[in-house]
């Protein structure tokens, strides 16, 4: 009789556990998008902006669609919770390197080819690929060829698109126009 109770004492805890990894989880993901779409619902603010279009769109090319007076974006977001270095071999093979560590598997960053292949078709307004690394990475580098890197600010051009960490977007608003 007293397993019985231990057994269901067990399964009830386990069963909590569970319940509260997976609001934290949703809480976690809300959050996320939340500080997303902030970053574009500030730019349009500062810029006394209030027409505008801001979906998550959550499609296989891209995360969101934010589209202004004047521009339009078109965002892919790349979560990188481990701060790792991620270097840009070429359009569609990104590479996410830990710094000081024997790494035994070459690790890829996953889903930017369709945003990268995307074609904006023709509009009258300025259209912008971006690819925001969330939270951070530790450096962002572009293989210029061989035996050459450089390093990627906000306003480089990476095949057509630019690439930028969520926190240099926090501490510079100003890079998002609209």
């Amino acid at each position: 009789m007293q397993y019985l109770y231990w057994s269901l004492g067990i399964i009830v805890f386990i069963g909590l556990m569970i319940t509260g990894i997976v609001i934290y989880k949703k809480e976690i993901m809300k959050k996320r998008k939340n500080d997303i779409l902030k970053l574009f619902t500030d730019a349009c603010e500062r810029n006394h902006v209030t027409e505008y279009t801001l979906e998550h769109a959550k499609k296989e090319t891209y995360d969101y669609y934010f589209e202004g007076p004047n521009h339009i974006y078109f965002v892919k977001v790349i979560y990188n919770f481990a701060n790792h270095e991620i270097c840009i071999n070429n359009a569609i093979k990104w590479q996410l390197r830990r710094i000081n560590e024997n790494q035994e598997k070459t690790m890829f960053v996953e889903g930017i080819e369709a945003l990268m292949r995307f074609d904006f078709g023709k509009t009258s307004k300025k259209a912008h690929k971006l690819f925001i690394i969330y939270p951070n990475t530790r450096a962002l580098l572009k293989v210029i060829n061989e035996c050459e890197m450089v390093f990627v600010y906000p306003d480089t051009d990476v095949y057509g698109a630019n690439v930028v960490s969520y926190k240099r977007l926090v501490e510079n608003p100003d890079w998002i126009e609209v």
